[in-house]
């Protein structure tokens, strides 16, 4: 199958994450998953992501750093290797937070805000807790209990997301 044009978020800075998806439609996306990290930096975790290797390879379709720079790394169409309950149907939102010692930033908050709100329009999806759930909610077999719930409020940021 011929690979589609890559659907991508015009705020991100693309940064292709090579074989680390598999192929998919934006029609199965039905719900946003988003992260901490667990790292102080997004090139960190774009690092780790690029180190994994299979079975075990690991990925999201973004990465939002510290300063509110957005990475995108996946079509928002193909499947990212993030929650492993629902990677069929999520797109994966990283920030670079960790868990009790270091907490999303403002400028985070307000640029994960605007990407859901773009995400959500593009995918013709309500902009809402049962559509947007932290890695802990929708994955819990994974076993990140705080992620993202320690680093990053769900509600404000949905919150904030709806309001634009």
């Amino acid at each position: 199958m011929e690979a589609a044009e890559p659907i991508l978020y015009p705020e991100a800075v693309w940064r292709p994450l090579l074989d680390h998806s598999a192929y998919g439609r934006l029609e199965q996306r039905d719900l946003i998953v988003l992260h901490c990290t667990q790292g102080p930096t997004a090139e960190g975790a774009i690092a780790t992501f690029e180190a994994s290797v299979h079975p075990n390879r690991v990925s999201a379709h973004f990465v939002i750093d510290r300063d509110g720079t957005v990475y995108q790394l996946l079509s928002i169409a193909d499947t990212a290797w993030h929650a492993s309950q629902v990677n069929s149907r999520s797109i994966g939102i990283e920030h670079a937070a960790m868990t009790g010692t270091l907490m999303a930033t403002d400028a985070q908050y307000e640029e994960s805000a605007k990407l859901i709100a773009w995400l959500c329009k593009e995918m013709l999806m309500a902009c809402d807790r049962e559509h947007i759930q932290g890695h802990n909610e929708c994955s819990p077999r994974d076993g990140h209990t705080l992620c993202p719930t320690g680093a990053l409020n769900i509600d404000k940021v949905v919150g904030m997301a709806a309001a634009i």
